[in-house]
């Protein structure tokens, strides 16, 4: 017997088998933690991720605040399993992930409804139509109509946004009793024209109320404006319809109407299970006017 293996064979057990193994199985606690800290931890990395940006391991690695090599091999088991892609050195979501997302998204019936209203408003204005909802302190956009204004990530479906320096994200957190909004830092708006204090957010949120739209201009994008309508009674909706455009076309004024029209249809689409047609045939018999056959 060499000297390397009587050393090995005469350290404590402890020392170099795993607790499981030492002691039989795992206690209580350590069963339940070790599933739960893995589960964060890919959650930690897939968090990262933001619509379609890619990103190189150290990036992932920087801000998951993962040690390189546990991000290397969490990577790795979720390539293989499709919910992570590798192109080059760069990684991003999978199509597994899109898959599971199509599936939540076409469980959501004011999503589902919405649309071809989405593409009416769309065809009438030629600005872009996003359907958004509040997750935490983000908007969320879970479908968008149009191509415009640009192709910026900030606009994509999937995108998130601090819900204070949006249009659609004001208009749901007006509807929100101050003990009910969710917890949030107001961060620093991408542009010199958003709320840089609770006072001033406070304001632009009364305005909200008072006029039953969100206007945001420059805010996100200088050049750019939005106007958001809440899908519902506005305390109680859970979707905004938004326009966005460039600011010398989108008037707020001009188009607030037809915004508030639409969200009013897709409600009422929604939550009687009419038709677009069935809703506009109402709309026309309440307002005396002759049906479009």
């Amino acid at each position: 017997m060499n000297s390397i293996t009587a050393s090995w064979q005469n350290l404590p057990r402890q020392q170099y088998l795993p607790q499981h193994v030492l002691g039989g199985a795992m206690t209580t606690s350590q069963a339940e933690q070790a599933p739960a800290a893995m589960i964060d931890r890919v959650s930690s990395l897939l968090g990262v991720f933001d619509g379609s940006r890619r990103l190189t391991l150290a990036q992932i690695s920087r801000r998951s605040s993962l040690p390189r090599s546990s991000a290397h091999r969490i990577l790795q088991r979720l390539v293989e399993l499709g919910w992570v892609e590798r192109h080059g050195f760069e990684y991003g979501l999978g199509l597994r992930i899109f898959e599971l997302g199509s599936l939540v998204v076409r469980q959501d019936g004011v999503r589902r409804v919405a649309v071809p209203f989405m593409q009416e408003l769309h065809l009438q204005t030629g600005l872009t139509v996003h359907l958004s909802v509040l997750r935490e302190a983000d908007i969320l956009h879970i479908e968008r109509i149009g191509g415009r204004p640009d192709d910026r990530e900030c606009w994509q479906i999937g995108a998130r946004q601090p819900a204070q320096h949006t249009a659609a994200g004001r208009i749901l957190l007006a509807g929100l009793a101050p003990a009910a909004r969710p917890d949030t830092e107001l961060s620093a708006p991408p542009t010199a024209y958003g709320p840089r204090s609770l006072t001033e957010l406070e304001r632009e949120l009364d305005k909200v109320r008072d006029f039953g739209v969100a206007v945001d201009a420059h805010g996100t994008v200088p050049g750019f404006a939005s106007i958001a309508a809440a899908i519902g009674p506005i305390d109680r909706a859970s979707a905004a319809l938004s326009i966005t455009g460039p600011i010398s076309v989108l008037k707020p004024e001009r188009l607030g109407g037809a915004l508030r029209g639409t969200a009013a249809e897709i409600w009422a689409a929604a939550t009687g299970g009419r038709s677009r047609n069935a809703v506009r045939a109402g709309a026309h018999r309440a307002a005396g006017a002759p049906q479009r056959g």
